[in-house]
């Protein structure tokens, strides 16, 4: 919508809420399946001009609406508090990352991280071998410190933490929840970092963004290792990307977003 010449997404909880508005999530984020593949990349029969021109499509997206740093920024910060809340609430055992503190990063949370049934006893599939738990704190201090890096960038344009309420369902009832939810919040966040690299006008911004992409990319392919997902012949040469609108929605599908400010984008 339009307000005094500046254009708006609006998270709005209540939409997407029926069966095939998830299924359509869930299968657009299937499609992003490419992104956790650590195979090498093979392109045979195709010349390296070919190649780069196969890529750059690969990164292109349509955005309805012209993004600045300064939105991207915030959009980028709007997820990273989704997924920095996320692993908040389902482990605490060890001190947050400098500058943090439960209650800047949950605020609407309960005041103290919780944990989840069954994640202290699962383990990865042979070979190999790590504790889930220390793993999941580690990305839990990867998202934290996404969010501090991403406030630091913005200072007084970031959007505010206290403006957003979370509500992840059932997501902490079992291992098996948390696992197949942090899948998905990992595709997404790879997907729209991907889908923003070509509008980044700032080199130095879409440097961190690139190096932020492959962290979220590694913490897919250990979650999707941790639920038996593997990277198979099938998986794409090239990850698929989406547009801010698509990843906002996609997100709204899911109901975790319970409240949250306005995104002012110009037109």
């Amino acid at each position: 919508m339009s307000d005094g010449g500046t254009r708006h997404i609006v998270f709005d909880p209540a939409a997407l809420q029926t069966v095939h508005a998830r299924r359509t999530f869930l299968s657009r984020l299937a499609m992003a399946a490419g992104a956790t593949a650590l195979s090498p990349l093979i392109m045979k029969g195709y010349g390296i001009n070919e190649m780069l021109a196969a890529q750059a499509a690969a990164c292109n997206t349509s955005e309805d609406v012209n993004l600045t740093d300064t939105d991207i920024l915030n959009y980028a910060l709007t997820l990273e508090y989704l997924e920095s809340t996320y692993y908040l609430r389902a482990v605490g055992t060890a001190s947050l990352p400098t500058g943090a503190t439960v209650a800047g990063i949950d605020p609407d949370g309960s005041g103290a991280p919780g944990t989840v049934p069954g994640l202290s006893t699962t383990t990865p599939p042979a070979p190999a071998s790590f504790d889930v738990v220390t793993f999941v704190t580690a990305v839990r201090d990867h998202e934290i410190s996404h969010v501090l890096g991403l406030q630091a960038a913005l200072s007084a344009n970031a959007l505010a933490r206290s403006g957003f309420s979370f509500d992840f369902k059932n997501s902490y009832d079992s291992a098996a929840n948390f696992l197949s939810t942090a899948v998905v919040l990992e595709d997404t966040g790879v997907s729209a970092y991907l889908g923003q690299a070509g509008n980044i006008d700032d080199t130095a911004i879409l440097a961190t963004a690139g190096s932020i992409l492959g962290v979220e990319a590694e913490h897919a392919s250990t979650f999707r290792l941790l639920t038996s997902q593997t990277v198979t012949p099938d998986n794409a040469a090239f990850d698929t990307p989406m547009s801010s609108a698509e990843v906002l929605a996609a997100v709204q599908a899911t109901g975790f977003i319970t409240a949250a400010p306005q995104l002012p984008f110009p037109k």
